[in-house]
């Protein structure tokens, strides 16, 4: 109380004015990331065959669903994406949190929050997965029957092939996360031809897409999906400013961030995801989901 009696009249306003601001700050970050918005994208490809021409995917990643994030949120989340139907529904890993990994901790009710949450979601050719580094950190097994259960295909390491009515086809590949797993793009291609449409999931898009281009795997794949940054989750710059440093360069500048970018031939998206870790914040990093429409060039 001696403290602040010596403290003039002028810096005690000061002071509270400084808590006022950080206290609307900390509720507007808070308001952020449990707020959600649709992001619209389409995009042209060369390889894409005619009958598959408009089709419609829905891209989420990083739910966290757990600590911070309700089943609320993940249901807002099924709900946006349903509601725009998609011919295909791609996640790309963290579906839960309970706390930072070294704790050694895991909640199975947080994996039950990411299951009923995700109940409902329904596409025409079908629901893709790969999984995090949290999912594996906290129990790869509970978060790989999560999916299953809602009749998603968890393809980490792993490569299939959707014939329409037609007879054409596509190809979605997965790689594990190289954080917790292997990152086999030797699977993640396999049998596909340089003429063949191929999309690929990642969790972490830096390291892997490094690995891609090293491995001239890059030339196979047409659309590579990924989360993992959250956009910093906290950002003191507008997503805007990430995807611009790297929408018009042949190969992005890494750390690639956020947005949309070109990888030589390979269209590329990384979202700021759904849910948050650490702190229950975000700042201009809003959770999305996206929603892509492919056309044939």
């Amino acid at each position: 109380m001696k403290f602040l009696k010596k403290i003039s009249k002028k810096k005690k306003i000061t002071i509270l004015i400084i808590i006022v601001l950080l206290f609307i700050l900390n509720f507007y970050m808070y308001k952020v990331s449990h707020s959600m918005r649709v992001r619209y994208i389409t995009l042209e490809f060369e390889d894409l065959p005619v009958s598959f021409d408009g089709i419609k995917l829905a891209l989420a990643a990083d739910m966290h669903a757990g600590l911070y994030i309700p089943e609320s949120h993940v249901r807002k989340m099924s709900d946006l994406i349903m509601t725009n139907s998609p011919d295909i529904i791609l996640f790309a890993g963290d579906y839960i949190y309970t706390a930072p990994h070294q704790f050694k901790r895991y909640n199975k009710e947080h994996t039950l929050k990411f299951y009923n949450g995700i109940k409902g979601l329904e596409a025409r050719y079908g629901k893709y997965a790969v999984l995090g580094n949290h999912d594996n950190w906290e129990s790869t097994e509970d978060v790989s029957n999560s999916l299953y259960s809602n009749g998603f295909k968890v393809i980490d390491n792993d490569i299939l092939f959707i014939t329409n009515e037609m007879g054409e086809h596509i190809s979605i590949g997965g790689v594990g996360d190289y954080l917790t797993d292997d990152v086999r793009f030797d699977i993640a291609v396999s049998n596909v031809e340089p003429e063949d449409f191929h999309i690929v999931l990642s969790h972490e898009p830096n390291i892997p897409l490094r690995r891609a281009r090293e491995g001239g795997y890059n030339k196979l794949i047409d659309f590579f999906f990924a989360g993992h940054t959250h956009g910093l989750q906290i950002s003191f710059l507008p997503m805007d400013f990430w995807e611009t440093i790297n929408k018009n360069r042949e190969y992005p500048i890494f750390p690639a961030v956020y947005g949309l970018m070109d990888y030589g031939n390979t269209k590329v998206y990384i979202t700021c995801g759904i849910g948050t870790v650490l702190l229950p914040f975000r700042l201009f990093a809003y959770p999305e989901v996206v929603i892509l429409t492919m056309k044939r060039k």
